[in-house]
């Protein structure tokens, strides 16, 4: 399945109040996902909860709304942390 479109959304502030736009669909005009995305990051974004679990940076603005890492080289040190923590507690 394929990522949001990176373009079609953006945050234009990043400090309380937040503002998250989105482009509407030209042709059909069904905008549910895109706007359902929006207030998917605005909530996490007054949650302060849009960083990076492993460097604790702002996430880019094309991520999925439920990510949790910033790129591919957070998630995979963040998973070989998790299991080199797993196989500390074994031993």
């Amino acid at each position: 399945m394929p990522g949001p479109d990176p373009h079609a959304l953006w945050i234009e502030s990043d400090e309380p109040p937040y503002r998250v736009c989105f482009q509407a669909y030209f042709w059909t005009g069904n905008n549910g996902n895109r706007r359902a995305r929006a207030n998917a990051i605005l909530r996490r974004l007054y949650h302060r909860d849009w960083v990076c679990r492993w460097c604790g940076d702002d996430l880019p603005d094309y991520v999925r709304a439920d990510a949790l890492y910033c790129c591919q080289g957070c998630r995979k040190r963040g998973a070989r942390e998790r299991r080199k923590a797993r196989a500390d507690m074994q031993a």
